[in-house]
């Protein structure tokens, strides 16, 4: 097809399933969002299954959100800093470009809709999570070999402890306002300050 665009069909799309269950978004309802005719929306991802996927392989696992290169930061407390600059920046942003309400909830909603209607979700997402908790042990013991924080210090735990944090808040607070950043750097200041190799 002349200038196939698949943009101007899996943004729409995207913020469809974020607004409605994955049954609830209807052919018409992708037509309406996208301008397009069935056979335009269907050209490269034939069923609806097909095109739920590619969203949210396209703003689920290609948008890992806060994950860094360890070698990004030369500390675990610049390290914190930018994990949180970068969730910051990818909530503002996401918040301006998707005018819907309730984005929070309807993102979360958007992964439970995706445990049930993505066959290999459950997989890639753990996958996914592994590698997140795995960035954390990496910083978290290149610090504590370089003197930063205490020899004492757990590192698959302290990881875990990062990571949970995270993610529980983020469950929480879509409930109603979405995440507090203040909140979460308020924590993670915190469990660092208990860390922290003071000489």
């Amino acid at each position: 097809m002349k200038n196939y665009d698949i943009e101007r069909i899996l943004w729409p799309a995207f913020k469809l399933f974020l607004m409605y269950n994955y049954e609830g978004v209807s052919t018409a309802k992708l037509e309406e969002a996208t301008g397009l005719t069935r056979g335009a929306i269907f050209f490269k991802h034939k069923t609806k299954e097909a095109l739920f996927k590619a969203v949210i392989d396209k703003y689920v696992f290609d948008l890992k959100l806060g994950s860094l290169d360890i070698n990004d930061a030369h500390s675990l407390k610049e390290f914190i800093d930018k994990f949180l600059d970068g969730v910051e920046e990818r909530m503002n942003s996401m918040k301006s470009i998707i005018d819907i309400p309730d984005m929070h909830g309807g993102y979360f909603n958007l992964l439970y809709q995706a445990a049930k209607f993505y066959p290999e979700f459950g997989i890639k997402i753990t996958e996914m999570f592994s590698a997140g908790i795995k960035i954390w042990e990496d910083i978290i013991q290149k610090a504590k070999d370089s003197g930063e924080i205490k020899p004492s210090c757990d590192v698959h735990k302290t990881a875990l402890q990062f990571r949970y944090i995270y993610t529980g808040m983020s469950f929480e607070d879509s409930l109603y306002k979405g995440l507090n950043v203040d909140l979460l750097r308020d924590l993670y200041y915190s469990i660092y300050k208990g860390l922290e190799n003071v000489k």
